[in-house]
């Protein structure tokens, strides 16, 4: 799922980074609009279009922060277990918590699991002793009804997320159950993702029903249930491509010997000469037998044609700071995260100071599926 590119940073909590992805303003717009002009009047009618703007405004923000601490209490849960947290990502459905690497225990995978619904479902019901105390001392009837619907959508998102098919927190609820009974973690995934797929699968169906019956919230239900199935799906494939990996090193998968340029090759040459003749858009550049960087078709695109002939790599390269690194005794899985840290697909595999090679995501499928072929 392609959700972490040109993302917004707006605050680092405890060392994670709490991340807006481009479709959270979408449904930020779109959500706001809906409660300003359809909620909240009909709920308090006869107030201004101001006052159910700043209703329907802060309510997303509301609702902003509750996907926020959900998140947080399985980050924090996790990282209590010794599992680091990179990031918090919240995007069009909601949020996910980046761990840089996954619970080695059914026990771990539970408790992680199950605090996010305990922390929706606490706000629920937090929200909503606020709003019948407001009502009661006789407060505006608006805040009253801002304070209902946050108490509404955290319970909501408290028993959407109880439901047991991955990825939701209910699907990783029942593998970590089933894990802890059979002791089969990928049996376990499996059928979590069968009944992740099976949810997804029925929200689509409900949605477009909806839509042939004239509703447009049925859309919402499709895109949802595309999404869980899909994710449901993708939760067994990447975790049967992590135990294909495993114990593969970089040097049993990687291209060696890689062909190289100067800081002196024009990007003309680049171009004609390697990235058009090799049918690759990354080569290692190299001065004095070191590497320097990489020079990357994507670079070349930003200069003017008729620039090319005078314009170098030396201008135009990646530095090797800025590129993924790793070792020919490397895990292919290390090199995998290094690539997906610093957004490419391609790493150079360097021993000492040496280049002795190169891998690419293309290289890693390859070898997942000649080796799942013949599994």
């Amino acid at each position: 799922m392609p959700l972490f590119s040109r993302q917004l940073t707006v605050i680092v909590i405890r060392g994670i980074s709490i991340v807006l992805d481009p479709s959270w303003f979408v449904v930020f717009v779109l959500l706001s609009w809906a409660l300003s002009v359809g909620h909240f009047p009909m709920l308090v009618p006869d107030l201004s279009a101001a006052h159910y703007w700043a209703a329907g405004i802060l309510s997303c923000l509301g609702l902003f922060v509750s996907v926020i601490l959900h998140e947080l209490g399985h980050s924090l849960v996790a990282i209590r277990r010794g599992l680091p947290v990179k990031r918090i990502v919240l995007f069009v459905f909601g949020g996910v918590s980046q761990l840089e690497e996954e619970p080695e225990d059914p026990g771990t995978e539970f408790f992680m699991a199950i605090v996010g619904p305990v922390v929706s479902a606490v706000l629920a019901a937090a929200f909503f002793a606020a709003s019948r105390a407001l009502s009661a001392a006789g407060a505006g009837p608006l805040l009253a009804a801002l304070l209902g619907y946050l108490a509404l959508v955290n319970l909501v998102l408290a028993l959407f997320n109880l439901l047991p098919g991955l990825p939701l927190d209910g699907g990783r609820i029942l593998r970590a159950l089933l894990w802890s009974r059979r002791g089969d973690l990928m049996g376990a995934t499996r059928v979590a993702s069968e009944v992740g797929a099976v949810f997804g699968t029925a929200l689509f169906i409900v949605g477009v029903l909806l839509v042939f019956m004239g509703s447009l919230a049925g859309l919402w239900y499709v895109l949802i249930g595309f999404f869980l199935r899909n994710a449901a799906l993708g939760s067994y494939q990447q975790m049967a491509h992590r135990n294909l990996l495993a114990d593969v090193k970089v040097q049993n998968i990687m291209t060696p010997n890689p062909v190289t340029v100067t800081l002196e090759t024009t990007l003309a040459s680049l171009v004609n000469d390697f990235i058009l003749a090799y049918h690759h858009p990354v080569f290692p550049v190299m001065a004095g037998g070191l590497v320097q960087g990489v020079a990357e078709a994507e670079a070349v695109r930003a200069v003017p044609r008729h620039m090319w002939e005078e314009k170098t790599v030396q201008e135009n390269y990646r530095p090797l700071s800025e590129f993924p690194v790793v070792s020919p005794s490397d895990a292919v899985s290390e090199a995998l995260k290094k690539m997906q840290e610093l957004k490419t697909g391609r790493a150079l595999v360097i021993e000492g100071t040496s280049l002795v090679g190169i891998l690419s995501r293309r290289d890693v499928m390859d070898y997942v599926s000649l080796k799942s072929d013949l599994s």
